[in-house]
């Protein structure tokens, strides 16, 4: 072996060769011992380096192989759920609070015949917006900072005297944030004003800074989990449970992003099923389907798979989808037939946190500006796409859709992800475009240059 030290020289050849030792008059033994026990003592370092690699190694392994033995794949400090047992995992504690977004199941039709009872029981006992009649939706979608819109809007439709009494409502991302006090009603719409303008990003996350870079997320987002915490009572899930009983859906969707699909979470049977970690389980729920990757860390729920403990990692509902209304080839009608004797006449509202159209700004020629550019682009265009097929749905349901978004007159742009001087102004938008009753489209336009 030709090489006695590994380091480079400044030409990038490694400087102590035998070769150069000749040829430099560098061949003294003095120095060939300093080099020979400079070699022997990397060789002890190398030996107890890979003898501690090992022992790391077979520790990793074990470590593997018993999650994997027991039920659930090792990833990081997380045992995952394996693929093959993905429908068999459940939260402990409770029975049918989560189906997949992307697929119509057996279960999904228990879950409507049972709803469709409940909504036939309170509409003979004359309870107020229960109906075997018509039935309204309301869907919320992501948006970041532009949920003040939705929340503004809800407000001004309360003040117009026009707002309906839904029978479910679904939030993606900030929309679920929002979804349980437009559930709720009108009595809540002092907690969507200062949701969406009282707090800022210094009251929402703490900046991790380059430290965040090497985590999970540049963002921690504990101060965002206290004020869902704190608006999110032992009173509001309550009243949420009885919202429950009379047939009416509080939905949210989140992302498993180690399954790659939607999942659809129905916030008020975990809140009709009396667990003791019902509220928690909500706040996790709504934190994760506000989690944006990258910026948020995922949340992991725990569940079991085929009697063995594993975490499941779930992250913003937006990934997957911006608006959720229903799944796939499902026929509402079928169900209102053998409930009341008769489909029901369906109107589903959609609020869109952000405009449809193109907002023309020069781009910085950087990475980081191209970047934020980039992702602005493809969520507008998602957006798009996710409202044109919920309208498909809605209509293969016989069901009439109407939405709303910011206006393109709204010129205001933000600082930051949560800008409250921009978030206020929006909320006001939004409050006044309710209040005005003539905010609804129908029809979403096919590109947003179509929407201008």
């Amino acid at each position: 072996m030709e090489c006695l030290n590994g380091s480079l020289d400044a030409s990038g050849t490694s400087p102590l060769t035998l070769g150069r030792f000749r040829e430099e008059g560098y061949w003294n033994m003095r120095l060939f011992d300093q080099t020979i026990g400079a070699r022997a003592t990397l060789r002890k370092i190398f030996a107890v380096g890979l003898e501690t690699f090992s022992r790391l190694a077979r520790a990793a392994l074990i470590m593997t192989l018993t999650a994997t033995m027991g039920g659930c794949l090792a990833t990081s400090d997380r045992a995952a759920v394996p693929g093959t047992q993905l429908d068999a995992a459940r939260v402990s504690g409770y029975e049918d609070i989560r189906f997949w977004g992307d697929e119509f199941t057996p279960a999904m039709e228990a879950g409507i015949r049972r709803q469709y009872g409940q909504v036939s029981k309170a509409a003979l006992a004359g309870e107020p917006g229960s109906s075997t009649r018509k039935a309204d939706f309301l869907a919320i979608s992501g948006g970041g900072g532009d949920g003040a819109f939705a929340a503004g809007f809800l407000t001004g439709w309360t003040r117009s005297g026009l707002r309906p009494h839904f029978e479910v409502v679904t939030g993606v991302s900030t929309g679920a944030l929002a979804a349980p006090f437009a559930f709720l009603g009108p009595q809540y719409d002092g907690v969507l004003k200062a949701v969406f303008t009282k707090y800022g990003d210094s009251d929402l996350v703490i900046d991790r800074g380059i430290f965040g870079l090497l985590g999970s997320s540049r963002y921690d987002t504990a101060p965002l989990k206290r004020l869902i915490e704190q608006y999110l009572t032992d009173d509001v899930v309550d009243a949420i449970a009885r919202e429950y009983s009379k047939g009416r859906r509080l939905i949210v969707q989140t992302t498993n992003i180690d399954a790659q699909r939607p999942v659809i979470w129905d916030l008020s049977a975990i809140a009709a099923s009396q667990q003791p970690d019902r509220r928690d389980l909500i706040v996790r729920v709504l934190l994760a389907s506000s989690a944006i990757p990258v910026a948020f860390p995922p949340v992991r729920i725990r569940v079991n798979a085929n009697g063995r403990t594993c975490d499941e990692l779930h992250v913003d509902g937006g990934v997957t989808a911006q608006i959720f209304f229903a799944p796939p080839r499902i026929i509402f009608a079928r169900f209102e037939r053998a409930a009341f004797g008769g489909a029901r006449e369906r109107t589903l509202y959609v609020i869109r946190n952000g405009k449809l159209t193109p907002d023309y700004k020069p781009t910085e020629e950087a990475t980081f500006p191209l970047a934020t550019r980039s992702i602005a682009t493809l969520t507008k265009y998602q957006g798009l796409s996710d409202l044109r097929e919920v309208d498909r749905i809605a209509r293969e349901t016989n069901t009439r859709t109407l939405f709303t978004s910011i206006p393109s007159e709204f010129m205001k742009a933000a600082r930051s992800e949560f800008d409250r001087e921009y978030m206020g102004e929006l909320f006001l938008v939004g409050q006044q475009m309710g209040l005005s009753g003539r905010a609804w489209h129908s029809g979403p336009p096919s590109a947003p240059a179509s929407a201008l």
